[in-house]
């Protein structure tokens, strides 16, 4: 298992996470984020569309990447460089 922790620095749009989410079903791996905001903690599966767009994530918010598969090691470097575009 891979883990990396960072901060967005601004709102993700939905076209954002709609992105994340779909170049994330090219990797047999499992890819979460696990995330808190609002006090309120969050486990989210990122190849999940739905659970991706139904959980906005906010500027400030810390993320926690997590990989876990075959493929996850170059999961996480292409996964973690999509949201570092949006930063």
């Amino acid at each position: 298992m891979r883990v990396h922790e960072f901060s967005i620095r601004r709102d993700l749009q939905r076209s954002d996470m709609s992105d994340i989410s779909a170049k994330s079903s090219h990797f047999i791996s499992d890819i979460t984020i696990d995330f808190e905001q609002e006090h309120k903690a969050y486990h989210v599966d990122v190849k999940s569309l739905l659970g991706m767009l139904l959980v906005p994530i906010k500027a400030g918010t810390s993320l926690r990447l997590l990989t876990r598969g075959k493929d996850e090691e170059e999961a996480m470097h292409v996964i973690f460089d999509l949201f570092e575009s949006y930063r």
